[in-house]
């Protein structure tokens, strides 16, 4: 009597547990969502080039048309991504951190045909190597208070240009196509601390005027997460040494404290940490153990398969680069997954570097 007892109460815990797991599916199938175990898709981006004779002749040329992509090129990609049937996702809907510690990957619900998609733009600091190159020189809250970007104009003036950066052509591409984006997701922007953030430069302004500068910076951060944005750590310094993977130990905990002190205050904490030069760190090493330990469980190198792997305390989501190098010397990586490249170039690239032809 006491084992049938046993079997009973096993069974009803069991059927217990199967409901609630398919409670979630049920209502997911209800919204016409359905269950996707595929490839977790995720390209970045850097700040678009708004002005490409500014850029493309400028001393930093070759790195621009290496690592940068323009404001048309970016607005082209967006129709192409949406008639492929990507759907934006949020980053941190990938995996979520148990109380216990560990990482455990999470559902994603989708439109049956749809593929998740991951956007995030690099560096959103407006560096002052930057200025006069054709780039936006910050991002600010307009007089609707939706967050777009400030260009400089002639003789010392500055606009508002809602097509001067990733944020409002996303932001405004979303509202014209809603079904692009899955629950109001729209793209993850990493931030360093070196020169400040979003273009407000708090890491040298002192006082009264850094104090302005932090509050500034802040109400577009906080803009930014209620409409679907995500922020990241992507380091404080940006050293060289994340390039080569030779950044010690020590050095990463002085990058990491100083990112807390200054910038976690200013866009809020952040699971997500999105690494310079899109370099890794051994799952079994002491940088990456330092790093979740400090509350970053998510982690975004590059490589070109975009592969995502779990670990017990985090979960790596590599990305692709949608950039003139990419697109100029590999743009087989983007026509794998995507779409052919030659569709979008800029005809000042070949205009400015007639040799990537």
């Amino acid at each position: 009597m006491k084992r049938i007892f046993i079997a009973v109460t096993t069974l009803i815990f069991c059927a217990a547990a199967l409901a609630s797991l398919s409670a979630a599916a049920c209502a997911a199938a209800n919204n016409g969502l359905y269950l996707y175990e595929g490839k977790i898709y995720h390209i970045f981006f850097h700040s678009l080039i708004i002005d490409t004779q500014k850029a493309f002749t400028s001393k930093n040329r070759g790195g621009y048309n290496d690592w940068m992509t323009t404001k048309d090129e970016f607005k082209a990609i967006l129709p192409l991504l949406h008639r492929e049937g990507f759907v934006l996702v949020n980053l941190t809907d990938i995996a979520k951190k148990q109380a216990d510690g560990k990482v455990v990957k999470k559902s994603i619900y989708l439109p049956r045909g749809k593929k998740p998609l991951v956007i995030s733009v690099d560096d959103v600091n407006y560096y002052e190597y930057m200025k006069g190159d054709g780039f936006a020189e910050r991002l600010a809250l307009d007089d609707e208070g939706r967050v777009t970007a400030v260009v400089a104009g002639s003789g010392g003036t500055e606009r508002f240009d809602s097509e001067g950066d990733v944020v409002p052509i996303l932001d405004s591409f979303v509202e014209n196509n809603p079904d692009f984006s899955l629950n109001g997701a729209k793209g993850v922007l990493a931030v360093t601390g070196y020169q400040g953030v979003f273009g407000y430069r708090t890491n040298t302004l002192a006082g009264a005027e850094r104090a302005e500068a932090a509050v500034c910076a802040a109400a577009v951060a906080k803009r930014l997460k209620d409409t679907g944005w995500t922020l990241a750590s992507h380091s404080y310094t940006h050293m060289q040494k994340f390039r080569d993977g030779s950044i010690s130990l020590a050095d990463l905990k002085k990058d990491t404290q100083k990112w807390k002190a200054e910038v976690a205050p200013i866009v809020g904490s952040t699971p997500v940490y999105i690494t310079p030069f899109g370099c890794s760190f051994q799952p079994s090493g002491e940088r990456l153990k330092h790093l979740t330990e400090n509350g970053f469980y998510i982690f975004c190198p590059v490589y070109k398969e975009m592969n995502t792997i779990f670990g017990d305390t985090y979960v790596v989501n590599y990305r692709l680069n949608m950039d003139g190098y990419t697109m100029l010397r590999c743009p087989e990586r983007m026509e794998k997954y995507f779409f052919n490249p030659s569709q979008i170039i800029d005809q000042a690239r070949i205009k400015y570097f007639p040799q990537a032809k």
